[in-house]
């Protein structure tokens, strides 16, 4: 089977020796497969800063290196992501031995992409893509010299380095144009958007692990663990046979419902579509595990996530998307991050409804007295209707006011002022 890396050969040698001989450990030496990904991470990295004559951050080094870049626009912030997945993976198999397999069978496809993106910003400005194919178990492992190995690498990449340094110069704003113009054009795989949806929810405290942590290998909400589990059956008639890709069970409490999508999907409309019909469609089997009904749903909570940090300027296709289903005049809301399972569970026993109504109940008496605020009657319309719009659901409202006056309120979807 032919190398993925292959159409590296003619101008980075050196990055395809590492994905060819990343693809031959896979299976025979994953720790091995694990150490040469983190070499395509360490290598395009290296050469950024050669090709476009970037100085070495004075805290050289390899975290610090990737974030020098970032700053300086060079790459996306999705890349920057597989570049620190590469350098960390490749750590844990230098000093603990780590070997997951499908971790690396995730890294290899997201180091191919990286490599492709390389190509097309500092190669090949006119290559196209080419599908990825996972290198088959059934493969012999050619036999290794580890010293003539390291030695033919340490070579390729002295050679690398040399093409860098000497290849004319691009000016840096061209370049960053073309590399934003290369990670526009990449799609992630769906083993990258579980890869990424993993590491965040464990990084809010739920455990998840898409290979692992799944309901066809046995897993089941336990008391006292807070479960991300993978691929939970529902009743639904949506997405791949009614499997929702996540449950988050807070205890034996089914707190919500994940769906991860693909990077170019528009994520709100999957939380209209699939989220809400794998929330209305829920297992009689798994009546135990439910919280409660709020109408057709029996999941209070639903999530929609591609992986990619929030861009406000990608608004719905990045992000985290929530909705609180136990309110129909509820829409969806993009998040910075994911909640935690202690947030879940405070905002599960926070009454909307009645916080609602004592708002509404209140007495303005304070606010016409004219020994209170002695507002006028504009500013209290404005308070009415900033009160109005919180209790409909509304996110966003504009409050214009002038200095040292009252003002007018424009409920809108324009940010708060």
């Amino acid at each position: 089977m032919r190398s993925n890396f292959s159409f590296l050969n003619a101008k980075f040698p050196a990055l395809e020796r590492f994905g060819e001989l990343a693809e031959q450990y896979l299976y025979s030496d994953t720790n091995s497969c694990l150490l040469k990904l983190g070499m395509i991470g360490e290598t395009i990295v290296n050469l950024v800063f050669t090709y476009d004559g970037i100085p070495l951050p004075q805290n050289n080094t390899a975290a610090y290196r990737i974030q020098t870049l970032f700053r300086e626009g060079m790459f996306s912030r999705d890349l920057g992501d597989i570049l620190h997945a590469l350098r960390k993976a490749r750590n844990r198999a230098a000093h603990e031995n780590y070997d997951s397999l499908e971790d690396a069978k995730a890294l290899l496809q997201m180091a191919h992409s990286l490599c492709e993106w390389f190509m097309q910003t500092y190669g090949d400005w006119s290559y196209e893509s080419q599908p990825f194919a996972m290198p088959l178990e059934s493969q012999e492992p050619k036999a290794a010299n580890r010293r003539e190995e390291e030695a033919q690498e340490e070579k390729l990449l002295e050679e690398a380095d040399e093409a860098a340094a000497a290849a004319p110069a691009v000016d840096r704003s061209v370049r960053r144009e073309q590399a934003g113009k290369a990670a526009n054009r990449r799609v992630p795989s769906e083993a990258e958007t579980r890869y990424f949806i993993d590491r965040q929810l464990r990084q809010v405290g739920w455990e998840a692990d898409t290979k692992r942590l799944r309901y066809s290998k046995g897993t089941r909400p336990k008391k006292g663990r807070n479960l991300a589990i993978a691929e939970w059956p529902t009743d639904s008639g949506a997405g791949s046979r009614g499997y929702a890709d996540y449950a988050l069970f807070v205890g034996t409490q089914m707190m919500a419902i994940v769906e991860a999508k693909a990077a170019h999907k528009d994520i709100p409309s999957v939380i209209d579509y699939q989220c809400k019909d794998y929330s209305r469609n829920i297992r009689n089997a798994d009546a135990p595990y439910q919280i409660g009904s709020w109408g057709k749903y029996k999941v209070p909570f639903t999530f929609a996530a591609n992986g990619r940090p929030y861009l406000e300027q990608l608004e719905t296709k990045s992000g985290v998307w929530f909705l609180d289903l136990r309110r129909p005049d509820n829409a969806p809301k993009a998040l910075r991050g994911w909640m935690s399972p202690a947030g879940l569970q405070e905002l599960l026993e926070k009454d909307v409804a009645a916080g609602n109504r004592a708002l509404r109940e209140m007495s303005r008496d304070f606010l016409r007295d004219k020994d209170g605020l002695n507002l006028r009657e504009y500013q209290l319309r404005a308070i009415e209707a900033a009160e109005n719009a919180l209790i409909g659901g509304q996110q966003k409202i504009l409050l214009a006011m002038a200095t040292g006056d009252g003002g007018i309120i424009v409920p809108s979807q324009a940010k708060t002022a």
